[in-house]
């Protein structure tokens, strides 16, 4: 499956990625130790591609990766030489989970989000640094969400400079795993876990299913893509917001085998940014019957007349109250996540 993004070979099937991701980040007998830099700390060193890198497996240790770009932004002149590791940006790890150790890097592992970078600078990154796949420019404040707040509000999104910017979480539950790739200078980045708690519990009190569950923001498909996992016998899955969705056509595809699932219709000419009325975008058929929708939540009853319960997982600054009303003309019982 090429990656719409990089046209690469960056997006691999859920099943292959959760065979290999204990070890993938793995240290082998012959890495380097850990180099111990404080990362609030000058580092006197000069790093360049080769500094760090084991013999053996030909990784790199995520201190020496981030050393070598701080190494190139000192010599560009754009940070100062008292500069820290932990200036640099934010580092993701290419295949996200909960790494108990520091992760060791190979080539494309990370996709590195930077405050102060220019598009030259990113090029040189990408280009010298093996382990950094893309780079992406902060635009906001880094606690203002990617994405759209409604459909009253203008997007907000970052810059991908240079590089590929396609990345995957892997979503751990009581009742499977699923791989959820997005596209994170247009998707909200998230880390905590509460959410998947919430979905536990619907699923310990058999509320999930043979229902017939609505995600209302659904992003990049997580919690209606859990729903599936959990035995929903039928997923609309609905966001305003066109990015969020191709991400969530595309992990119904490379989650297929999981979910028991197969795309059946995909509206491949559906162009427009942020939607009003619902569109059918795609829908699969299989173990579940799933319906992905262009729309605000608020319209979502003009295609959907009735289900078993609505999801509402809104951007942490916006108040879900207000897509209550709406979702109760088309749903039994409402959860905010």
């Amino acid at each position: 499956m090429k990656c719409h993004t990089c046209n690469g070979d960056c997006i691999i099937p859920a099943g292959k990625v959760l065979d290999d991701i204990l070890g993938m980040y793995m240290a082998c007998g012959l890495c380097p130790p850990d180099p111990g830099f404080a990362k609030n700390s000058p580092i006197s060193e000069k790093i360049d591609y080769n500094f760090g890198l084991c013999k053996g497996c030909k990784k790199r240790h995520l201190d020496f990766v981030i050393g070598n770009v701080l190494t190139i932004l000192k010599d560009k002149g754009l940070f100062p030489t008292e500069a820290t590791l932990h200036e640099v940006g934010t580092p993701l790890i290419s295949f996200g989970y909960q790494v108990p150790y520091p992760p060791r890097l190979n080539y494309k592992n990370l996709v590195l989000i930077m405050d102060s970078v220019t598009k030259d600078i990113a090029k040189e990154i990408v280009e010298t640094v093996p382990e950094i796949k893309g780079v992406i420019k902060r635009t906001g404040l880094q606690s203002q969400s990617i994405g759209i707040l409604d459909t009253d509000s203008p997007p907000h999104t970052y810059e991908l400079l240079c590089g590929c910017d396609m990345r995957c979480d892997i979503v751990s539950s009581l009742f499977g795993e699923l791989c959820i790739y997005k596209n994170q200078s247009r998707i909200h980045i998230e880390f905590k876990n509460t959410k998947i708690k919430k979905m536990e519990e619907l699923y310990l009190k058999g509320e999930l299913e043979g229902a017939v569950v609505v995600d209302g923001f659904c992003g990049p498909g997580t919690l209606g893509l859990l729903s599936v996992l959990a035995g929903a016998k039928k997923v609309i899955l609905n966001d305003a917001w066109l990015p969020a969705l191709l991400n969530t056509v595309l992990n119904i595809k490379v989650n297929s085998g999981l979910l028991g699932l197969k795309i059946t219709f995909e509206n491949a000419d559906h162009n427009q940014l942020v939607a009003d009325e619902p569109v059918l975008i795609a829908r699969a058929e299989g173990k579940s019957e799933v319906m992905v929708y262009h729309g605000d939540i608020r319209k979502l009853d003009m295609a959907v007349k009735e289900s078993d319960i609505c999801l509402i997982d809104t951007f942490p600054s916006v108040n879900p109250a207000r897509f209550m009303a709406a979702c109760k003309d088309m749903s039994k019982k409402i959860i905010i996540i």
